[in-house]
């Protein structure tokens, strides 16, 4: 798939690209819209050379969400203490060696249900992370 094809594939989903990550001076850094900070129940992309690697999402905050990723990450490329699994900033390391992924965002789902309104975001990126099996979803085996 290239970009283009990606980029209409996450569209009908109602994906949009929201920004981007890298690497620099051995901190991991994301940047995207500030319009996205205080939305709650998103679900985001991780997407380098045309490929989803990461499915993820935030109950709170997506930018309490994006700023602890980006600290835990760090740490692990500084060789430091992180709840991340060691191993995960080495490959954040190469996947990311001179390149910059680009970040896909959105809230989840509104449905009305008998009990109510429900967000069903996790259900979404439960499904993404089953179809796509991402690299960067260490947990991708329990999402089929």
């Amino acid at each position: 798939m290239n970009l283009r094809e990606l980029d209409q594939y996450l569209s009908q989903m109602k994906f949009k690209k929201i920004g981007k990550f890298f690497i620099k001076n051995s901190k991991y850094i994301i940047e995207y819209d500030q319009k996205y900070s205080s939305l709650e129940k998103m679900i985001y992309i991780h997407v380098i050379d045309n490929q989803i690697l990461r499915v993820g999402s935030s109950k709170n905050k997506f930018k309490d969400r994006m700023e602890r990723w980006e600290k835990d990450v760090t740490k692990l490329l500084q060789n430091k203490k992180s709840d991340t699994p060691i191993n995960e900033g080495d490959e954040w390391n190469n996947l990311l060696k001179n390149k910059v992924g680009i970040l896909y965002g959105r809230q989840g789902t509104e449905i009305k249900t008998p009990v109510g309104k429900v967000n069903i975001y996790l259900s979404e990126e439960s499904y993404l992370i089953g179809k796509h099996q991402p690299i960067m979803c260490k947990d991708r085996s329990r999402h089929k």
